[in-house]
């Protein structure tokens, strides 16, 4: 008998913890909806109080503030800018580049004022001289003044 009951005993305790457990997920997975209680929806309105704000002018100093000095006042130098001459370039179109197979120097087809000129590169036509060039453009040098050619 000693034996039954403290099986009796131990089966009452573990039923009896499995039951809280089960009884706290339960409750966890179905809570209860609080109680709402309506209040008063009367707001008051309390407009803001605005601050005046503090106005101030800067002014210039004529003083040093250490040495007591006046400021001398600074002269403004005008520089007269002379206009850039436009310069007018004559009309220049690229045709295209000539090299030998076994050389490595390449001579360059443009046309100055409708003619036509073989140029290699540091070569002057015209006052034109061809600065540096390639397959796909030249770079010209007219009165100390740079531009690029594109081919056609």
């Amino acid at each position: 008998m000693k034996n039954k009951t403290k099986t009796y005993l131990l089966l009452g305790a573990v039923l009896a913890i499995w039951g809280i457990i089960g009884f706290r997920i339960m409750s966890t997975l179905n809570p209860e909806a609080p109680e709402v209680l309506p209040q008063d929806n009367m707001v008051a309105f309390k407009p803001k109080t605005t601050i005046a704000v503090d106005t101030f002018s800067v002014q210039a100093v004529e003083r040093d503030p250490f040495l007591g000095t006046l400021y001398a006042k600074k002269k403004t130098k005008t520089k007269r800018v002379k206009p850039k001459e436009t310069l007018t370039w004559a009309p220049i179109v690229y045709h295209g580049a000539i090299a030998k197979q076994q050389s490595k120097t390449q001579v360059f087809v443009i046309s100055i004022n409708g003619q036509q000129h073989l140029m290699k590169i540091g070569q002057t036509i015209d006052e034109i001289k061809l600065v540096k060039a390639n397959a796909k453009q030249i770079t010209l040098r007219y009165k100390n003044e740079r531009k690029t050619v594109d081919k056609i």
